[in-house]
């Protein structure tokens, strides 16, 4: 790569980093937010039968989760990536290779517990 072609993959790089931690917060708000309505339905006993709550809970809540594990996931990619061009070693090479994997696991089943919870919830709410 010239000077020029390096800029430009640095440049999107950081918008790529910035997206993902984005994203990961997004989904981590609507989780915590879809959460806390549904324990609030369920407790209120306003709900209607055909919603099923409990399920949709659990559903938000791993998303939660995942999302919490995105994120420190996430921090612990920039930390070892920092130590290794710093120090280089074993260990924080490997765990700067596979934290960027596991983050983006992380975040895809973060999406997907959130989006089979909304689904059930429409669904139930739609079928009442």
């Amino acid at each position: 790569m010239d000077k020029d072609q390096k800029e430009r993959y640095v440049r999107w790089q950081n918008y790529r980093i910035t997206q993902l931690s984005f994203s990961i917060n997004l989904f981590l708000g609507f989780a915590v937010a879809s959460l806390a309505y549904a324990i609030n339905l369920k407790l209120s006993s306003e709900a209607d039968p055909a919603v099923p709550l409990g399920c949709v809970i659990i559903l938000w809540s791993v998303s939660a989760a995942f999302g919490c594990a995105a994120t420190v996931s996430r921090l612990l990619d920039y930390r070892y990536t920092a130590k290794k061009i710093k120090e280089g070693g074993g260990l924080n090479a490997f765990m700067a290779k596979w934290c960027g994997p596991i983050t983006w696991g992380f975040f895809w089943v973060q999406i997907f517990t959130y989006a089979v919870g909304a689904y059930l919830f429409i669904q139930g709410v739609v079928n009442a």
